[in-house]
């Protein structure tokens, strides 16, 4: 069985070798990466658009050789609008088989998060390096294959590149030494805000429609049900609670919260969570997650220390004696660099195929989207729940709080009708 520690690459990567990686292969010959993408949204039509730049960026060039989306329209759109013939773009839930068999060398997967352990899987099997847009599960036994993934990946020396862009973040890149060499002290605790509002334009609700059937209307409206995007906790928030984990230096060891469902008109998300998160030795971090029109908007992580207290993004240390003082931030470790982490986290990704020095962020992204559920479970039940309860805990009621639709069942077309404005209550058995 897994154990529940995290190898200290988790938490230091980018701090130094990753900021460096870009400026290590300037000058090699010009090279061209054959690449596809699955999951044609927006998410996934940004990522073709930030690898193709951060190729140019190292002097070389990036290439669309195929694409795959449930909605094969939206592949062709890819397409048609970075160079790749529309005859490449395939459709439906096994489309990215497709995109596999392809002469593609890296695969950016970018759909619906509850495809995302069985897409991985499969690119590894093919021997395809990854970009694993986050969260990369959305309940604990895709978690966990997840992770197995990752181990095989390593195993055949193929890289995944993950979607917690802030791990590339210039802003993030300067803080973190310094905050590793004590300039506010021990971190002692913190308050992360993922608050704005509600998620509700046309990309990402969509009501369902006469001739939809219960897969077509889950691949289309995927972000407001839990059994495919995991809830906001773990599908947004997860950017501040990561980035808390990475200055902290560790994972949550347990959390509890509260979560609520108020003005959500489809699915069965919730549209807030405030989730306490226990690192142990006495350390707590607080989440504040809201998707709620015309409510005050925050989303950042602040970090308490001995010392001083930091936005982890912003400029300043506030003293305990509540002088403000700039940040003595690391120029060093982003010379090179630009302030764009999508294009960057990319150049990072590229620079260690060219390079031989492969980036493993499947741990990291895993482990992330482990910190999100573990608060997501803990406000749907109203239970205090430890990450060994997902990953290694075999007797826990949460190991086997699995979703009842899986990323097969859209293959086979038996994906089963989930009942739309019932979410989780806490306090009762989950069904």
């Amino acid at each position: 069985m897994r154990s529940v520690t995290v190898s200290r690459r988790v938490f230091l990567a980018g701090a130094g070798a990753v900021a460096a990686a870009p400026r290590a292969v300037f000058g090699q010959a010009r090279r061209v990466f054959r690449f596809g993408v699955v999951g044609c949204g927006g998410r996934g039509s940004g990522a073709v658009r930030d690898i193709t730049r951060a190729a140019e960026r190292l002097g070389h060039q990036a290439v669309l050789v195929a694409a795959a989306d449930y909605f094969v329209d939206k592949a062709r759109a890819v397409c048609r609008a970075n160079g790749c013939d529309e005859s490449r773009a395939f459709g439906g839930a096994a489309g990215y088989r497709e995109v596999l068999a392809s002469d593609a060398e890296i695969v950016l997967l970018a759909a619906p998060p509850v495809f995302r352990p069985l897409h991985a899987e499969a690119c590894v099997k093919a021997g395809k390096h990854i970009f694993a847009e986050k969260p990369v599960a959305t309940d604990p036994a895709g978690l966990r294959r997840f992770l197995k993934v990752v181990e095989a990946a390593q195993a055949a020396k193929l890289s995944i590149l993950s979607g917690t862009c802030h791990r590339h973040n210039s802003r993030a890149l300067r803080q973190i030494g310094p905050v590793r060499n004590g300039v506010i002290g021990e971190i002692r605790g913190g308050v992360v805000y993922r608050c704005h509002g509600a998620m509700s334009s046309s990309n990402y609700l969509r009501r369902r429609r006469p001739e939809d059937t219960n897969a077509s209307y889950m691949a289309n409206n995927w972000y407001h049900f839990r059994e495919m995007s995991a809830d906001h906790l773990t599908e947004q928030a997860v950017h501040e609670i990561d980035l808390a984990n990475w200055f902290i230096g560790r994972l949550p060891e347990r959390a509890m919260g509260i979560g609520a469902r108020h003005q959500r008109s489809t699915g069965n998300t919730y549209d807030c969570f405030g989730i306490d998160y226990d690192y142990g030795s006495g350390l707590h971090v607080h989440a504040v997650a809201r998707q709620i029109n015309g409510c005050f908007d925050r989303c950042c992580a602040l970090l308490s220390g001995t010392t001083g207290q930091i936005d982890v993004l912003g400029s300043k240390i506030l003293r305990p004696n509540g002088v403000s003082e700039p940040f003595p931030f690391d120029e060093q470790a982003v010379a090179g660099r630009d302030d764009n982490m999508y294009v960057m986290e990319h150049a990072d990704f590229l620079a260690g195929l060219l390079s031989g020095n492969l980036l493993q962020e499947g741990e990291q992204v895993a482990m992330a989207t482990a910190s999100g559920m573990l608060g997501t479970l803990a406000a749907y039940t109203g239970q205090m729940v430890r990450l060994s309860d997902l990953l290694t805990n075999a007797e826990s009621p949460f190991y086997n709080m699995n979703a009842a639709v899986r990323a097969e069942d859209f293959e086979t077309g038996e994906v089963a009708a989930v009942a739309e404005g019932k979410p989780s209550v806490p306090g009762q058995p989950e069904k």
